[in-house]
């Protein structure tokens, strides 16, 4: 079973489900490094952390993809609930867009009351494809990213009852687009929790469910 997304190397967070495979992503310089234990793993700069960065760093920041093999970019953004510089956001994001199209690699992309900015960006970028994580869209959001090559990753949130938007969206989507993911949650069967959710969202054995995800998240990311 794979996780598309969980920050195993944050602090309590070094377990995952058992028999379960993880893409580790990075949220900036301060763990470029530690991400590189884990096998499968991604390198970029969080829409959290821009601030914190240089140009400089976005220059290493594409030295570190070029000789290091992480099968994404990411974790890279926009949330526009947080109090930093929109427009620098935007150009961090921009850039690691532009990396990932030079070195044909999938994003992983934060997006939190920015999906409309993301996709118009996505657009000026149509050979990039990759995972939403944590999506929260609309489902007309859903379908634009599906159509511009994006799966759609879902954690502990589609378990919460009063999250029914979000919940009908899993529900009506094809589920060749979905991944499922635990994030920052340090319980290590959060991600069996979450597919035993969707699986009943969807009406589909849980087995068939696993075994879709995991084909999706094999060929977004090209997992070996």
């Amino acid at each position: 079973m794979i996780n598309s997304h969980a920050h195993l190397d944050f602090e309590n967070m070094h377990s995952i489900a058992q028999n379960a495979v993880a893409i580790v992503p990075s949220i900036g310089k301060q763990n470029w490094t530690d991400v590189q234990m884990y096998p499968y793993f991604a390198l970029g700069i969080h829409p959290w952390m821009v601030d914190q960065h240089t140009q400089q760093e976005l220059d290493y920041l594409e030295y570190l993809v070029k000789c290091n093999n992480p099968v994404a970019i990411g974790e890279c953004g926009l949330d526009y609930t947080k109090d930093i510089d929109k427009d620098m956001q935007i150009h961090f994001f921009v850039s690691q867009l532009e990396i990932a199209e030079k070195y044909k690699m999938p994003v992983i992309i934060h997006s939190v009351k920015a999906t409309e900015d993301v996709i118009f960006l996505l657009k000026k970028h149509p050979k990039v494809v990759g995972e939403i994580h944590g999506f929260s869209g609309s489902q007309q959001q859903a379908e634009k990213l599906i159509g511009m090559g994006f799966k759609l990753g879902f954690g502990m949130q589609i378990t919460n009852p009063k999250s029914s938007k979000l919940r009908s969206v899993v529900k009506n989507l094809p589920i060749g687009s979905i991944l499922i993911e635990t994030d920052d949650h340090i319980n290590p069967d959060d991600l069996n929790i979450v597919a035993q959710e969707i699986s009943q969202l969807k009406q589909i054995p849980v087995e068939e469910l696993i075994q879709q995800c995991d084909n999706n998240a094999i060929s977004l990311f090209e997992l070996r």
